[in-house]
């Protein structure tokens, strides 16, 4: 899991995502509402998605493109029903969230699952 990640509120910008996106190595953001909730997530293909349809990507925000209600997992979640989530929705990252609320404190990148299945693999 990781825990210092880049967010989009609803109210960011389509331009801020953009420049976040750019300049991370992260096909993705969660976005959280006022209260620290994930309320979706916004990747790349959303942002084409848009432009495909002819939006104004300047007018946008996160809440107009996001994908809405994203696969979530708590943090003892396992790492088998992780890569099960990631495949099966063929999603770049989960948001993980508190166990009481759906407030997030982490996500876990395909990166991370392959990460922890080699040091797993390496561990004798």
């Amino acid at each position: 899991m990781t825990t210092q990640i880049d967010i989009a509120k609803e109210n960011t910008t389509v331009e801020e995502i953009s420049a976040k996106l750019f300049a991370g190595e992260f096909n993705g953001l969660p976005v959280l509402d006022d209260n620290e909730f994930v309320t979706g997530i916004v990747t790349a293909i959303d942002i084409l998605k848009a432009i495909q349809k002819g939006k104004n990507l300047r007018a946008m925000r996160a809440k107009d493109i996001m994908t809405p209600n994203p696969s979530v997992v708590k943090k003892d979640t396992s790492i088998d029903d992780i890569i099960d989530i990631i495949i099966k929705k063929e999603i770049v990252m989960v948001p993980v969230v508190e166990d009481n609320t759906n407030k997030i404190i982490g996500v876990v990148t395909r990166l991370d699952v392959i990460t922890e299945k080699l040091k797993e693999d390496l561990t004798p």
